[in-house]
């Protein structure tokens, strides 16, 4: 039965043959590397979007950053 430890040790020598075959696929051909460096670029912004939007929904239920009538509640008029 696999352990904790075989497991960890398995995922992290998945991740070096990773980088290995990502290198390999880089250098095959001049336009590779341009190809996955837009591919990067792309999914950081996607993911970065994503992050704002939850980021601003957590902000927005905490009440941080928030004016007082812009939650759907009255103003308060002195």
């Amino acid at each position: 039965m696999p352990t904790l430890t075989d497991f960890v040790i398995a995922l992290l020598q998945s991740v070096v043959e990773l980088v290995v075959n990502f290198a390999d696929v880089a250098l095959s051909d001049p336009l590779s590397p341009i190809i996955i460096l837009v591919g990067n670029l792309f999914i950081l912004a996607a993911v970065g979007a994503f992050a704002y939007v939850v980021l601003g929904a957590l902000a927005a239920e905490l009440g941080i950053g928030v004016t007082p009538g812009s939650r759907g509640e009255p103003s308060q008029r002195e």
